[in-house]
């Protein structure tokens, strides 16, 4: 009987570059891996730079409005808009406006000679007696 080696299914070489080929594909989807996540986190951070730079701005912003609400000129102003106050020896001048209501339409009246007694009916509807109290009244 003859003594023959046994001998593997496969070779050593053959063994060898599986595992090698298996180890690089690991390696380059690992590497694959981290790439795309580090770029995510440069996109993430580029996004969070210009946030910050945003905001940096607003709070420049705030901060000026800040300064000017705590001037003199800014209180002058709302007392003067919102509270309607003056200062001493100016007169304060308001005005009033009235909503008219507008009238319906109505067909075009036919020409008619008017009377000599309209214009009393005229000046009824005017405003002159309103403005006149307005300027003769007292404001105490």
């Amino acid at each position: 009987m003859k003594t023959e080696k046994s001998r593997l299914p496969f070779l050593a070489t053959d063994v060898i570059t599986v595992l090698v080929s298996t180890a690089a594909v690991f390696f380059a989807l690992a590497f694959g891996g981290k790439a795309l996540e580090s770029y995510r986190l440069q996109r993430h951070n580029a996004m969070l730079r210009a946030e910050v730079t945003a905001l940096k701005e607003q709070q420049k912003q705030l901060e000026a409005r800040r300064d000017y609400v705590q001037t003199p000129e800014y209180i002058e102003q709302i007392a003067r808009e919102q509270y309607k106050w003056a200062k001493a020896g100016e007169k304060l001048v308001i005005t009033i406006f009235r909503k008219r209501i507008p009238a319906p339409a109505t067909p075009t009246p036919v020409a008619r000679p008017t009377p000599a007694g309209s214009l009393a009916s005229a000046s009824a509807s005017s405003h002159w007696p309103e403005w006149w109290h307005l300027l003769t009244a007292r404001f105490d």
